[in-house]
C-alpha cells in the first residue's frame, strides 16, 4: 500500500516546527513517516526534533549546513525515501487532522501524480482561503494549463508521486527565490503529470508570509529576478509550442496563451511591489522592459483587462526609480510608539509588504533602531524628537497617518487610503462629512492608527 514521507525543511523556528509537527501526529491515518532536515544546529530545534524522534515511530531527520536553501533541504529529503508518495512542509505550517486520510482516499482512486488540498493562508493580516486553491481542491482531474493551477505555482501542502521525481530525473532547482514554481511548471508544463483536487486536506500556510523578511540569499536581486524571467520565458515557449503541436498552428489570441501571459504579467506585478525597495534601478527598469514585453504579445481586449484586474496598482508608477518613489510618497506614515524594540520588524514588515510608495517619519532618539539595512534609505526621515509631530507634518508628502503600533500594518488598507488622496486637501477630499470622517478614524483606531 502507498504511504507517503512528509519532508519538514527546519531552520531556527522552534514554536512553529512543533505547530508542525504536533499537527502530524494529529493525524487520523498513521500511513506515512516523517522526514525532518534540519539546516543548521539550533539547540532548541534539534532538542525538539529528537523528542519527536524518540517517541514517534517513522520520526527520523538529519542535520545539514546552516544556511542550507529550501530546495537543497527538500532534495535530500526526496533522495533520502523510498516511499511511494512525498508532501513537503516548511516549519509553522500545518496540515489538519484528517489531511492525510483524505490524501491516501484520493491517490488510492485516482493514482495521479499530483494532489492539491485546499489551502489556507493564516499568516498574514486576514487569515483566508486561498480562492485559485479552492478551486483546485474541487476538481478531480486538473488540466495543465488550469486557470487556477497557474495562480497557485506552489508545492507546499501538494502531495507528490515519488515515482514521478525518478522517471523524469526531477529535483527542486538550488535557487533561493522560485523553486517552487519553476519546480511544478516542469512537473505540470513538461513531464504531462496528471492532478487531482483533494478538498477534505487542509493545508495551513505560513510560507507565503513576506512579514518575517527573506531567508538568507532569497532576497530579490537581479540574479534572482533573472532567474524568474528564464522561468517565466520558457514557460512561454513551452504554452507555444503546445497549442502549436494540438492544433497545428499557433497565432498568438488563443485564450490559453493570453492566459498564461496574463498569470505571467499577474506575477510580475505582485513581485515587483513587494520587492521595489530591494532592487536596484536597473532591476526595476528591466521589470519595466519585461512588462512591455508581456503587454506587446496580449491583445487588446487583454490589455484592457489589466487596469480592472490590478485596481490598487499605479502602473505609471510601476516605472519609478527608488528616488523618484522616494520623493512621491503615496502615504507618510509617523511612528508614535516608544517600545523601540520593536521598530525593526515594524520596519521590515513594511519594506516586505505589497505598498512599496510610503515615507517612515522616526525620532532621532530611535536612530539606533534603525535595521542596518533601510539606515540610508531614501524615504526613511529621522527628526527631532522635540516636535517630531509638527515637523513631520510640515514634510509629509503622502496621506499622513499617525502609527500607534508596532504591528504590520494592511498594506489593503494604506493602497486604498493612498488611492483616494487629493494634493493638499487630502482629508477634506478623501472623508467629506463628519460621518464619513468618524468612520475613518475609527477604522484606523482598530488598526493602531490615526489620521493628523
Amino acid at each position: 500500500m502507498a504511504k507517503i514521507t512528509v519532508i519538514v525543511s527546519a531552520y531556527d523556528d522552534t514554536e512553529g516546527l512543533k505547530y508542525t509537527l504536533e499537527g502530524l501526529c494529529e493525524q487520523t491515518d498513521e500511513n506515512f513517516d516523517v522526514f525532518i532536515v534540519q539546516s543548521g544546529e539550533n539547540e532548541s530545534n534539534l532538542k525538539l526534533i529528537k523528542e519527536y524522534c524518540d517517541e514517534y515511530v517513522g520520526f527520523a531527520f538529519r542535520v545539514e549546513r546552516p544556511g542550507l536553501l529550501i530546495p537543497e533541504s527538500r532534495n535530500i529529503g526526496v533522495s533520502s525515501t523510498d516511499n511511494e508518495l512525498l508532501l513537503f512542509m516548511l516549519e509553522g505550517d500545518y496540515l489538519s487532522p484528517e489531511s492525510i486520510e483524505k490524501f491516501m482516499e484520493a491517490y488510492n482512486e485516482t493514482k495521479a501524480d499530483i494532489l492539491c488540498p485546499r489551502l489556507y493562508i493564516s499568516g498574514e493580516n486576514e487569515p483566508y482561503y486561498l480562492d485559485w486553491a479552492d478551486m483546485l481542491a474541487t476538481v478531480p482531474h486538473i488540466g495543465k494549463f488550469d486557470e487556477a493551477l497557474l495562480y497557485t505555482l506552489d508545492v507546499n501542502g501538494r502531495v507528490f508521486k515519488k515515482k514521478f521525481f525518478d522517471l523524469y530525473s526531477l529535483r527542486f532547482p538550488e535557487k533561493p527565490a522560485f523553486y517552487n514554481a519553476a519546480f511544478l511548471s516542469e512537473c505540470v508544463l513538461k513531464c504531462d503529470a496528471a492532478l487531482t483536487g483533494v478538498a477534505g486536506a487542509i493545508y495551513d500556510d505560513k510560507s507565503g508570509v513576506f512579514l518575517n523578511g527573506f531567508r538568507e540569499g532569497a532576497e530579490p536581486g537581479e540574479e534572482n529576478l533573472r532567474f524568474a524571467f528564464e522561468l517565466f520565458d520558457g514557460m512561454t515557449e513551452t504554452v507555444k509550442t503546445f497549442i502549436e503541436e494540438e492544433t497545428g498552428s499557433f497565432e498568438g489570441d488563443e485564450y490559453t496563451f493570453q492566459e498564461f501571459l496574463f498569470v505571467y504579467f499577474s506575477v510580475l506585478t505582485d513581485r515587483f511591489y513587494r520587492y521595489f525597495w530591494y532592487l536596484s534601478d536597473g532591476d526595476i527598469a528591466a521589470l519595466k522592459d519585461k512588462y512591455e514585453q508581456i503587454s506587446a504579445l496580449m491583445t487588446e481586449d487583454r490589455r484592457a483587462k489589466l487596469p480592472k484586474a490590478f485596481a490598487d496598482i499605479r502602473f505609471p508608477a510601476m516605472y519609478m526609480s527608488r528616488s523618484d518613489a522616494a520623493a512621491l510618497p503615496m502615504v507618510s506614515l509617523f511612528t508614535d510608539f516608544t517600545e523601540y524594540e520593536e521598530l525593526p520588524a515594524f520596519i521590515e514588515s513594511l519594506y516586505v509588504g505589497r505598498f512599496p510608495f510610503f515615507e517612515l517619519f522616526v525620532r532621532e532618539s530611535a536612530k539606533e533602531y534603525l535595521p542596518e539595512r533601510w539606515k540610508n534609505t531614501e524615504n526613511i526621515h529621522v527628526l527631532p524628537d522635540a516636535g517630531f509631530f509638527a515637523a513631520a507634518r510640515k514634510e509629509a508628502v503622502g496621506v499622513p497617518i499617525n502609527v500607534r503600533s508596532p504591528e504590520p500594518l494592511d498594506p489593503k488598507l494604506l493602497s486604498e487610503l493612498s488611492l483616494k488622496k487629493a494634493p493638499k486637501s487630502m482629508f477634506q477630499y478623501i472623508f467629506a462629512g463628519k460621518r464619513k470622517k468618524y468612520s475613518a478614524k475609527t477604522f484606523l483606531k482598530k488598526k493602531g492608527m490615526s489620521m493628523h
